[in-house]
């Protein structure tokens, strides 16, 4: 059994999400001693302010910070669960490769606002901080046809069956802890 020192157990990973940076990061809550902090290589482009930018060279400066790409094992996993969860149509390509990332680095938490990347985090057994809004629920999202009232858990744009426009619906559950 390896033990390890007191200061590598309270040592804590965070995925930095663009939402994080918009909204008051760095925080002493996040950006002090015990932690380090991990940034999707993909958010570079996604960053476009130049207070974000600021504060990305500020944390960058601080060698606490790293850039990464997530595994294409992390990517698929994260895919299939979004698909299964219905939050596909709502992720972006760097929300898939924040959660994908978290999943390369177990125990890290994600640091986020976006209701999307929050709930499938939720399905996934990542823990998330926030700023200013936390979900309290975890939905599973479907489509439903107005017309013939068919159900989906893919967007669609038209049923296949009637023609008619889908909604979309959820059925909720609430999270643990």
């Amino acid at each position: 059994m390896i033990l390890m020192s007191k200061e590598k157990q309270e040592r804590r990973t965070y995925i930095i999400d663009s939402t994080a940076i918009m909204h008051f990061f760095p925080n002493d809550k996040f950006v002090n001693e015990d932690s380090y902090l991990v940034i999707p290589d993909i958010l570079r482009s996604e960053i476009k302010s130049f207070q974000a930018k600021a504060v990305l060279e500020v944390m960058a400066a601080d060698k606490r910070l790293t850039y990464t790409s997530p595994s294409e094992r992390s990517l698929n996993k994260v895919k299939e669960e979004a698909k299964s969860s219905g939050d596909i149509s709502s992720l972006s390509k760097a929300d898939i490769h924040i959660i994908a990332t978290a999943l390369d680095f177990p125990g890290s938490h994600v640091i986020s606002d976006d209701n999307a990347v929050q709930n499938l985090c939720s399905f996934l057994g990542i823990k998330v901080e926030t700023f200013l809004f936390k979900i309290k629920t975890r939905r599973v999202y479907f489509w439903k046809c107005i017309g013939c009232s068919s159900s989906f858990k893919e967007k669609i744009d038209v049923c296949p069956e009637c023609g008619n426009k889908l909604k979309r619906f959820y059925k909720k559950k609430k999270i643990k802890g």
